[in-house]
């Protein structure tokens, strides 16, 4: 997963904001939009990665390993782009 890819801005939105319709509205996008590509990576990867709950989505195992990496990965980035600057 690129860090830089329409699912992972997406993925981590929901991540933090626990929910479709905020993630869409701080990132100008529809919620369903949102939601196609979640559900796509789910079935890509074969498994979920959020809990869809009343009350919003919980992340699963398998997306708080994935949001974890992301993080990781995202952040040793942004030190190696740095040795450049």
């Amino acid at each position: 997963m690129s860090p830089f890819s329409r699912f992972a801005i997406y993925f981590t939105e929901v991540a933090r904001s626990g929910s479709l319709r905020r993630a869409g509205e701080k990132l100008h996008i529809s919620a369903s939009a949102i939601n196609r590509q979640i559900l796509q990576a789910e079935e890509d990867f074969g498994t979920p990665l959020f809990e869809r709950l009343p009350e919003g989505l919980r992340m699963t195992t398998a997306g708080e390993l994935l949001y974890d990496n992301h993080q990781r990965y995202t952040h040793y980035a942004s030190l190696r782009a740095s040795d450049y600057d």
